[in-house]
C-alpha cells in the first residue's frame, strides 16, 4: 500500500486493525476504538479544530453525549452508566475520524473496501461450507437448529456482520475497474452475499438486507436495466425456492417460528413492557445508559441485559429527550450529506443505510454494546466519507 497518501497514515492503519479486530474479539475492538479516539482528539488539538463538535452535522450527537453524561450523574449505577456513556463517545469519535481524517482520499476508501470484500467473500464461502459439511474451515460446528456462525465459533452474528459491512461491498463492486470477473459478475456476487445472510438464520439481518435490496431497486428503478433486473430477480427467486424446499431449511424454520410460534408468546413484548414501567418512573433522564439489566429484575422475572430495541432502550435509559435528539442527529447527518452529492444512487444509499442501521421496528442489539455499535458507526463513517460513486 505504499502508493497510498502518507497523510494520516497512522489512523488509516488503525482503522484496518479495527476491521480485523471484529473477527477476533471485543477486547481488540475496544482497544483499537480507544486508540482511534485518542488519535482523533490529538488531531483536533493539533489542528485547533475543537469547534467541529458543535458544527453541522455533529452538534446533535455532541448534545446527545452530554445528555448521557447528565443521565449518568443522576443514575443509581454511576460507574456503569459513565462507562457506557464513554463507549458512545468512542464510537462518536470513530465516526468523526472516519469521515474527516482517515479516509481523506479515494485510494484509502478503495483499498479498505477491497479488504472488506475479501473478508466478506471468505466468510460467505465459510458459511456455505458449514451449512453443507457441518463444520467450517476451522472445524467449528453449526449451532442448534442449524444456525451458522462461521469463524465466530458459537456467536450467531455473521449475518449481522455481513449486512453491516455491505456499504464497503457496494462501493468496491462499483469502483473496481481492473478485475473483469468482478465487473461482469458484481450482481451475482451481491446475490451470493444476500443468500449467505439468509442461510445464517438471523432474522434481523435477513429482514434488513431484504429491505435494503428493495429500497435501492425502488429508489433507482428508472435507471436500472429492466432486462438485467428481470434476469437477476428470476435467478434469486429460483434459488430461494430451492433453499426453502430443502430438508430442514433454516430459512423456512425461521419464518415459521417468527410467524406462528413467537407471535403467540413473544418475549420481546415483555421486555418492552418492563421498559415502559421503568420509563414511567424516570421519564426525564432515565435510569442511566445501559442500566436496564439492573432495574428490570426489580419488577419482573423475565429480563435481559437490554430491552432488545435501541429506541426503547434510549427512552428507558436516558429519558424522553434521548431518542428525539438521536433521530434529529440522523436527520441532520442525512440532509448535510445528500446536499453535497448529485448521484441518485449514492443518495439512496446514504438514506437507506442510515435508516436501516438504526431501524426501530424489529428487535435490535443494545445501543451501547461495544461490538454491535462500533461496527455500525464504522460502516456509517465509511459511507459518509465517500465523495461519489460512479
Amino acid at each position: 500500500m505504499d502508493h497510498i497518501n502518507s497523510k494520516n497514515i497512522i489512523s488509516y492503519y488503525l482503522s484496518i486493525a479495527l476491521l480485523i479486530s471484529f473477527l477476533i474479539g471485543s477486547f481488540f475492538v475496544n482497544l483499537f476504538s480507544i486508540l482511534i479516539s485518542i488519535y482523533t482528539f490529538y488531531w483536533m488539538v493539533n489542528n485547533r479544530n475543537y469547534s467541529i463538535l458543535i458544527e453541522k452535522p455533529f452538534i446533535f450527537l455532541s448534545i446527545l453525549f452530554c445528555l448521557f453524561l447528565t443521565s449518568s450523574m443522576f443514575s443509581d449505577y454511576k460507574f456503569s452508566s459513565f462507562e457506557n456513556s464513554i463507549g458512545f463517545l468512542l464510537n462518536f469519535f470513530l465516526f468523526i475520524s472516519l469521515v474527516l481524517i482517515i479516509f481523506d482520499d479515494d485510494r484509502k476508501l478503495f483499498q479498505i473496501s477491497k479488504l472488506v470484500f475479501l473478508i466478506v467473500i471468505f466468510i460467505c464461502f465459510d458459511l456455505w461450507l458449514q451449512k453443507y459439511i457441518g463444520k467450517n474451515i476451522l472445524g467449528f460446528p453449526s449451532q442448534q437448529a442449524g444456525r451458522l456462525t462461521s469463524i465466530f465459533k458459537d456467536e450467531q452474528i455473521p449475518g449481522g456482520f455481513l449486512f453491516r459491512l455491505s456499504p464497503f461491498i457496494i462501493y468496491y463492486l462499483f469502483k473496481e475497474k481492473k478485475i473483469n470477473f468482478i465487473i461482469r459478475y458484481k450482481y451475482f456476487i451481491m446475490i451470493f452475499i444476500y443468500l449467505s445472510i439468509l442461510i445464517t438464520g438471523e432474522r434481523a439481518p435477513s429482514i434488513l438486507s431484504t429491505l435494503l435490496m428493495l429500497s435501492l431497486v425502488i429508489s433507482n428503478f428508472k435507471s436500472i436495466n429492466k432486462k438485467e433486473l428481470k434476469k437477476f430477480t428470476s435467478l434469486l427467486v429460483l434459488i430461494l425456492i430451492i433453499l426453502l424446499n430443502q430438508k430442514n431449511s433454516i430459512i423456512k424454520e425461521r419464518i415459521h417460528y417468527t410467524i406462528f410460534k413467537q407471535s403467540k408468546n413473544n418475549v420481546y413484548i415483555t421486555f418492552y413492557k418492563n421498559s415502559f414501567e421503568m420509563f414511567k418512573k424516570n421519564f426525564i433522564l432515565g435510569s442511566g445508559p445501559q442500566t436496564y439489566r439492573y432495574e428490570c429484575p426489580k419488577m419482573s422475572k423475565t429480563c435481559s441485559t437490554h430491552p432488545h430495541n435501541f429506541l426503547v432502550e434510549l427512552f428507558t435509559d436516558s429519558g424522553i429527550l434521548a431518542p428525539i435528539l438521536f433521530f434529529i442527529s440522523l436527520l441532520s447527518l442525512i440532509l448535510n450529506k445528500i446536499k453535497k452529492i448529485n448521484d441518485r444512487f449514492f443518495k439512496s444509499m446514504v438514506v437507506t443505510y442510515t435508516i436501516l442501521f438504526f431501524f426501530p421496528l424489529i428487535p435490535t442489539g443494545s445501543f451501547f454494546t461495544s461490538f454491535h455499535m462500533t461496527i455500525t458507526w464504522f460502516s456509517l463513517g465509511f459511507l459518509y466519507s465517500i465523495k461519489k460513486i460512479n
